[in-house]
């Protein structure tokens, strides 16, 4: 087994990008301050027990400073592995840890961080009328990180890197245009791998 891809979704200094690795050494090589040791505890909060309490509370300063306000928006991190080991362990994680019973063994899975607001404050971003900046403002400006959680999925195809897509689920902030898609839960966006 080895991780194919990172994708990254207003992480740090990643805005949208996807990190493709080969199987066998790869080398990540890049400027001071490119996002090397970025992309690596994106790896790490995915990945390292030591660093479950992290993941759980990400703060301000973990969203992309592009974005402007970071308050309503989302951080996805998803590493993607491919040749997973036909091992007995390793099948159960994937098939058991996402719910999915029914399938053979799994050849290539998912794993995600999704780091995003509440319910209750996805539910009122959901119930504003289009183009409604001063309804948006009144609903953003009391957020506070205290209001984020943070949701593990896996065997997900959702492209969170897909700006149309982002919007569809996430939001359209300048045009306030927030669909019922932020209020579906994350496992619809599972599906299944060869």
């Amino acid at each position: 087994m080895h991780i194919s891809k990172l994708s990254l979704v207003n992480y740090r200094n990643f805005a949208n990008a996807k990190l493709k690795f080969s199987k066998g050494i790869n080398t990540v090589v890049g400027e001071n301050g490119a996002g090397k040791t970025n992309a690596f505890r994106a790896i790490r909060l995915l990945l390292d027990d030591n660093m479950v309490r992290s993941a759980h509370r990400l703060d301000e300063s973990d969203f992309h400073r592009g974005i402007g306000s970071w308050k309503g928006h989302w951080i996805v991190i998803s590493l993607e592995f491919e040749e997973v080991s036909k091992d007995e362990p390793i099948q159960a994680l994937f098939l058991h840890g996402t719910g999915v019973m029914d399938e053979g063994s799994v050849g290539r899975a998912t794993y995600n961080l999704i780091f995003r607001p509440n319910q209750e404050i996805r539910s009122r971003l959901a119930s504003l009328k289009s183009g409604d900046k001063a309804g948006l403002a009144v609903i953003l400006d009391p957020v506070t990180i205290e209001d984020y959680e943070t949701v593990f999925t896996g065997r997900s195809e959702a492209d969170f890197n897909d700006g149309a897509f982002y919007k569809k689920v996430v939001g359209d902030f300048e045009l306030v245009e927030f669909g019922k898609d932020s209020l579906t839960p994350l496992p619809t966006f599972r599906a299944c791998f060869a």
